[in-house]
């Protein structure tokens, strides 16, 4: 077990109960990987420094976690398949 930051843009025009769907999901993902959350944060949305779908916003929110490396190549493929989730990176704090 590694810990890492989990850093998540969000389309900002999906709608509350659209991100909640999609946030949800991601907690639910973290859940299956039997990762230990430390914190949430949700900065909400920001100006993004590029267009990204034609937005110059996004919606952030930035976990910090406890998880086996191994799960995060399972977690991308379904992170890729929610249309909400615009980008999204992980990185390794002890590292």
């Amino acid at each position: 077990m590694a810990n890492y930051e989990l850093m998540m843009i969000l389309n900002p025009e999906a709608g509350d109960d659209s991100l909640k769907a999609s946030v949800d999901g991601v907690n639910k993902l973290l859940k299956a990987a039997k990762a230990k959350v430390a914190s949430e944060d949700v900065w909400g949305a920001k100006k993004l420094a590029y267009k990204i779908n034609g937005s110059e916003t996004g919606h952030y929110i930035l976990w910090t976690l406890e998880l086996d490396g191994k799960a995060i190549k399972d977690m991308n493929s379904k992170f890729n398949l929610d249309g909400n989730i615009w980008r999204y990176m992980f990185v390794n704090l002890d590292a």
